[in-house]
């Protein structure tokens, strides 16, 4: 096992890199500490720097058999629901990118991961190993588990989250801040709206410190929404925490009409609230062969919807830079100098992001003001070919 990556954490992240390292021929452990891995979460939006790599990576058919591509998304007044921007997704994007702009439930991309890790070698993924400490000492890293077991390996990856246990065994435990910002979401069923909120196309009601954005999942038959809001505090730990829609309507209660309808038809039990936190950028991600993967390097907002698309990345040069270079000390240290740059840049953008949207008055807002992933420019980047 000496000759094994570990990696900590079984989410997109992980898992990406796990088939990454599989496919250039390496032996990959995968450590999760939930017992049974289920349907979590809701919808994420792949852009065409995710898609990309996934298609890369033989994804291609399972994801456009269960993704969504709109072909435009529109910003609207919160009240009246006046078009502010449109943003033309679909063939336009694919064809300017190379690579599609894609909707989907997370739990879809998640076990198309999931099966095609296993299918390379069904003993790689360990569930129920929840992480107590780690360390190394010359070519081996040893990992402790809750349960007493250790393991070696001979480079460790934390892909375990924003409040990740292997980033505060490298680098101290600095707790997450919170950033002001929480959020709501859920999960619709589409024959419980009415013809006029299902004619609202895909997009964001924005509104003076309050944003609530929305798209189709599941060929049409679920619909997301995230809506977000300042706060002055926030303590509450998690993000699957339940929430009363009555909580939700009230703070967004002067939203346009289609858009209380689709807060209104939540489901019970299928609303949820999380505070948004987040870390300053980190010096280093790595040391020797211990180095860190997605929300546990570099947390970013959810504003401009680039979270995955971030780890995905991630994934690839790591793989990358692990095939290039024999020791793999060296291996994470070129991985790291290739991400990190770009990667706070995107920390940076989804600040200016959901600062755009919630300080803007919407009577004012046009195209010109426009902050996204897009405009951001970080659509054209291509891992597969970025200097490692």
């Amino acid at each position: 096992m000496q000759d094994t990556i570990a990696i900590v954490g079984a989410g997109i992240g992980g898992l990406t890199a796990a088939l990454a390292l599989q496919q250039s021929g390496r032996r990959v452990r995968v450590y999760e500490q939930v017992d049974r891995l289920g349907e979590v979460g809701a919808g994420l939006t792949l852009s065409p720097n995710a898609t990309r790599i996934l298609i890369g990576l033989g994804l291609e058919e399972p994801l456009r058999a269960v993704a969504i591509a709109p072909d435009v998304q529109i910003i609207q007044h919160y009240q009246t629901g006046r078009g502010l921007v449109q943003v033309t997704r679909g063939a336009d994007t694919e064809r300017r990118y190379g690579a599609p702009y894609w909707q989907i439930h997370r739990a879809d991309l998640h076990d198309t991961l999931l099966a095609a890790v296993r299918s390379r070698d069904p003993e790689c993924i360990r569930l129920g190993h929840r992480l107590t400490d780690c360390d190394q000492d010359g070519d081996t890293v040893t990992l402790h588990f809750q349960d007493g077991r250790s393991e070696p390996a001979a480079a460790l990856i934390g892909a375990d989250g924003i409040r990740s246990l292997v980033r505060s065994r490298l680098f101290g435990d600095d707790a997450p801040h919170f950033t002001g910002y929480a959020v709501w979401r859920g999960l619709v069923p589409v024959q419980s709206l009415s013809r006029a909120a299902m004619s609202v196309p895909a997009g964001v009601f924005i509104g003076p410190g309050r944003m609530l954005a929305h798209y189709l999942l599941r060929d049409g038959r679920l619909l997301n929404y995230a809506a977000s809001t300042r706060r002055k505090a926030w303590t509450e730990e998690g993000w699957n925490i339940k929430a009363p829609v009555d909580e939700l309507l009230a703070d967004f209660s002067d939203f346009h009409a289609a858009a209380r309808e689709i807060l209104a038809a939540t489901p019970p039990d299928g609303c949820f609230r999380w505070g948004l936190f987040s870390r300053d950028p980190l010096a280093t991600w790595s040391v020797d062969r211990i180095t860190l993967l997605g929300d546990a390097a570099h947390p970013v907002l959810p504003f401009i919807g680039q979270g995955a698309n971030l780890a995905i990345e991630d994934a690839l040069v790591l793989a990358r830079a692990v095939a290039a270079t024999p020791e793999l000390g060296s291996a994470l240290a070129r991985y790291e100098r290739a991400r990190a740059g770009r990667c706070e840049r995107a920390m940076h953008g989804s600040v200016a992001a959901v600062e755009n949207y919630l300080s803007t008055t919407p009577e004012d807002f046009d195209a010109q003001q426009l902050i996204n992933e897009e405009t951001l420019g970080l659509f054209d980047y291509d891992a597969a070919t970025v200097p490692v």
